[in-house]
């Protein structure tokens, strides 16, 4: 009999196990290194514990936002793959357009049911589609940040505002992809409601950090509006359903 493919296979676990021990195992050479070299230039070890100290808790709010993501993909993904893409390169707004596109070429959805060629398909896209960046940053990359780098030297604000356009045109291709379906179907409704919610619930952790001086929000503002934003989807599928 022919095994029903599984997006949380055990198999999957073990090779995705492997990938991530492989990525922590470098972590901690480097680490340790790092901790040798530091103590050969004459820093003292109670000061190299409040930086690791001070670097475990800068990584708190990083991380709640990662395990947001994996669980937001887990459920057409399985557990797994996200689990291995967000730990190794990756980020949860390209998985999530990756692999959507990736289910959209194949006449299916993220909401669907995926079978095998399916499932690796939208892994490939996902891997290979990254693993571009890794060629490109490097090869590109330092020739255009001379270039800004050269208009921000001669016009510090024309520098900024180049910078800035560059952002904001980032930004506005992925807000397109949440607003383009909004006169189509439900779906799209919902997914343009959740931008305008989040967008607001981040507006607010903005007040709230000059207003309050709360400078804590600069860490956690992204992961309260993930949660915020995944929460409000619930009771909006249900009004649109």
């Amino acid at each position: 009999m022919t095994q029903q493919f599984s997006v949380n296979h055990p198999l999957l676990f073990i090779l995705a196990g492997i990938a991530v021990a492989a990525v922590l195992a470098q972590s901690l050479v480097f680490l340790k290194k790092a901790w040798k070299r530091a103590l050969e230039l004459g820093y003292e070890k109670q000061k190299l514990k409040k930086i690791a100290t001070a670097a475990a808790v800068f990584t708190i709010a990083p991380a709640i936002a990662i395990a947001i993501g994996v669980i937001t993909l887990s459920g057409t993904l399985g557990l797994p793959l996200p689990w291995l893409r967000l730990s190794v390169v990756g980020a949860i707004v390209y998985e999530l357009s990756a692999a959507d596109a990736a289910a959209s070429s194949l006449g299916t959805t993220l909401g669907s049911a995926l079978t095998a060629r399916q499932f690796s398909t939208i892994a490939w896209t996902m891997t290979v589609g990254i693993a571009t960046g890794l060629i490109l940053i490097p090869t590109f990359c330092k020739k255009t940040l001379n270039s800004v780098s050269n208009v921000g030297s001669k016009d510090k604000k024309w520098g900024e505002l180049f910078v800035n356009a560059i952002f904001f045109g980032l930004i506005a291709t992925f807000v397109g992809v949440g607003l383009c379906e909004v006169t189509v179907s439900s779906e799209g409704k919902v997914k343009a409601l959740v931008l305008v919610i989040s967008a607001l619930v981040m507006c607010l952790c903005g007040f709230l950090r000059n207003k309050l001086k709360w400078k804590w929000l600069n860490d956690y503002a992204l992961p309260i509006c993930m949660v915020i934003a995944m929460a409000s989807a619930i009771p909006l599928t249900s009004l649109f359903s």
